[in-house]
């Protein structure tokens, strides 16, 4: 087999498997926009329920990280839901990391951790023991929840998804190879050495 020939083996698989599109979700971004969004949000929460009472009342900062760290599985959740949805719809326009496609994966994030949220602080009362000095029904409550999430989650991701950009890498255009580090020297001076190696036995074959 020629040294092109590998070549084109070696870089086939890769370009099938990323379809030309970029190598995946940033998993850097994924983690900082989640902790943005869930910290953010629920330092926001613990202040505005300043009269709320658990079994166990904690220090402020201590359980602002314990409520914030619970909150970013579903954090997490959003963005790399929004991100799969948003990369899907503009990878055949290729703007896929266009300020639109940032603006878009925010607001889609925020809404679907706002959603996430209302279940989430169901289920934070049942594990804390959390009672507020005015009883509020459980729609209601979830329902205002949910809303101070959704405007908090866009005052956060918005500016930030502009900023850094989405949770995903650069698309990387169909036609350009995909080759390791190297390959392309070492197939170079292979295919070079083989050209000496030739010109050598011709000229002794001449002799």
């Amino acid at each position: 087999m020629r040294d092109g020939d590998r070549d084109a083996a070696a870089a086939g698989p890769t370009r099938a498997n990323d379809g030309g599109h970029g190598s995946g979700l940033d998993a850097g971004r994924v983690v900082i926009f989640s902790w943005l969004i869930a910290g953010v949000t629920i330092g926001v929460l613990n202040q505005l329920h300043v009269n709320l009472h658990e079994h166990h009342d904690l220090p402020p900062v201590i359980h602002w990280l314990r409520d914030a760290s619970l909150a970013v599985p579903l954090a997490a959740i959003a963005v790399v839901g929004a991100a799969i949805v948003v990369r899907a719809r503009r990878s055949d326009t290729g703007d896929g990391r266009s300020i639109m496609a940032r603006l878009g994966w925010a607001v889609l994030a925020a809404l679907i951790f706002a959603i996430l949220t209302v279940p989430g602080i169901q289920a934070h009362a049942v594990l804390f023991g959390a009672q507020e000095d005015q009883a509020v029904g459980w729609l209601e409550h979830g329902m205002t929840e949910g809303t101070i999430a959704l405007q908090v989650s866009l005052a956060a991701l918005v500016p930030a998804a502009l900023l850094l950009g989405p949770p995903w890498r650069a698309a990387r255009s169909p036609h350009e190879p995909a080759q390791a580090p190297g390959r392309s020297h070492l197939a170079t001076s292979g295919h070079s050495a083989s050209l000496v190696t030739t010109g050598t036995v011709r000229v002794g074959g001449d002799r």
